[in-house]
């Protein structure tokens, strides 16, 4: 094995979906963690090879033309200056435009799109308009675990709902679970992480009509909307308005156009909370770095030919990897969207490493120098997942495989 061509492209230094997404509250799963965390960090400091699959950070360039607007707009010396903390007229236009040419969803940039440092930013503050301290705020199972954070750092009590595809199942589940909590805000995830599940228009529908019954508004957090598999864009979770749901969606440039560091971000939909979030943080920041804006500005508008190449390689990388974990003994569930694989661990697995995902997740680790995501950061019914992210080749993700299969 090639030491030099096996090393993971991300150091030691860079952020780990171990401690960035995780409930503050969570202390004892934090200590877990941290142990993990320093395995890790001994193993970059003895010169063994790593395979860090554990966070979706794009390790594809972003599009040529956008990098070369971002070089333009950095030479104007009045590009330096303080934006707008709701973003600039331009790039909620490009927002607009790209839901309308995408999604076929209509928004009026003046009153629809609030720009926000990313997904992250978007949802906390609509959390905070949306919630007070004390109330139930459903969220989407398996979690990604930035939102039940999110919820927990406003004050709100996380209720997990597990999702089904299936609209009526999905419909009847939801309503027993909204009546059973009195929650007012439902957080979802769609395409999934990690899951990579997508649903239908009329899934949206179903949903929003619940919704509507209940009062309840949706926050969806569609990171992965433009990335599935299928060569369609997914249904916008802003269809759930058709049945009288208010509802706003998270949108971010981070995976899609592979520039996690700028992060461009918005939310979209109900003009009331969209400006509330633009009053709340007219507070807290002047917006983002102004060539960041005219940069994602193009990308926005450009045709759906710049993201296809991106979502080619993640299907043809998680094509390869759920094979080899399939030929391991691993359960793969096939992702119809996004950039990351879950998979159940074989039962030999977590009886040679003594435990669950963390016990597993530790395992490969020190053993072979793999680096993925216990489940059990999903949620207490995922501890027997681990998720994978595809962010090296396709031929490190062989090498990946291959050292599976002697565990």
């Amino acid at each position: 094995m090639n030491m030099a061509s096996s090393l993971s492209l991300v150091s030691s230094e860079a952020p780990s979906s171990w401690h960035y997404l995780l409930d503050p509250h969570q202390a004892g799963l934090h200590t877990r963690l941290e142990s993990l965390r320093a395995v890790q960090h001994r193993r970059v400091l003895d010169g063994l090879p790593i395979w860090d699959l554990s966070m979706v950070n794009p390790d594809l360039a972003p599009p040529r033309q956008v990098l070369d607007r971002l070089l333009e707009s950095v030479t104007k010396p009045t590009n330096h200056r303080y934006a707008v903390s709701r973003g600039v007229r331009r790039l909620r236009e490009g927002f607009a435009i790209k839901y309308s040419s995408r999604f076929a969803i209509s928004l009026h940039p003046e009153s629809d799109v609030c720009v926000c440092l990313g997904s992250k930013d978007a949802l906390f503050h609509a959390l905070r308009v949306l919630t007070r301290p004390g109330e139930s705020v459903v969220v989407a199972a398996p979690a990604y675990p930035a939102h039940p954070s999110a919820v927990s750092s406003v004050g709100g009590q996380v209720v997990l709902w597990d999702v089904s595809a299936e609209e009526r199942e999905a419909a009847e589940s939801l309503s027993r679970i909204l009546k059973a909590s009195k929650a007012r805000v439902l957080v979802l995830n769609l395409p999934s992480n990690p899951a990579g599940m997508v649903v239908r228009a009329s899934w949206w529908h179903a949903i929003g009509a619940v919704c509507a019954q209940n009062n309840v508004v949706i926050i969806n957090d569609f990171v992965y909307g433009e990335m599935c598999f299928s060569g369609s864009a997914a249904p916008s979770g802003l269809s759930a308005r058709e049945s009288g749901a208010r509802c706003v969606e998270v949108y971010s440039l981070s995976k899609a156009y592979n520039v996690p560091g700028w992060r461009v971000g918005a939310l979209v939909g109900d003009a009331e909370i969209v400006g509330a979030v633009a009053r709340l943080k007219s507070h807290a920041d002047y917006g983002l770095f102004l060539p960041l804006q005219y940069a994602a500005t193009v990308a926005l508008t450009a045709t759906e030919e710049l993201v296809r190449p991106t979502v080619a390689t993640y299907e043809r990388r998680l094509k390869v990897l759920g094979q080899g974990l399939q030929k391991a003994g691993w359960v793969v569930t096939s992702p119809a969207a996004g950039a990351c694989l879950w998979a159940q661990f074989p039962a030999h697995v977590g009886q040679v490493a003594g435990g669950g995902s963390l016990a597993v997740a530790e395992y490969l680790l020190k053993h072979v120098g793999l680096v993925a995501t216990p489940g059990v950061v999903f949620g207490e019914a995922s501890d027997g997942y681990l998720r994978f992210a595809a962010v090296t080749s396709e031929e490190r993700l062989r090498e990946v495989a291959g050292l599976l299969t002697r565990v």
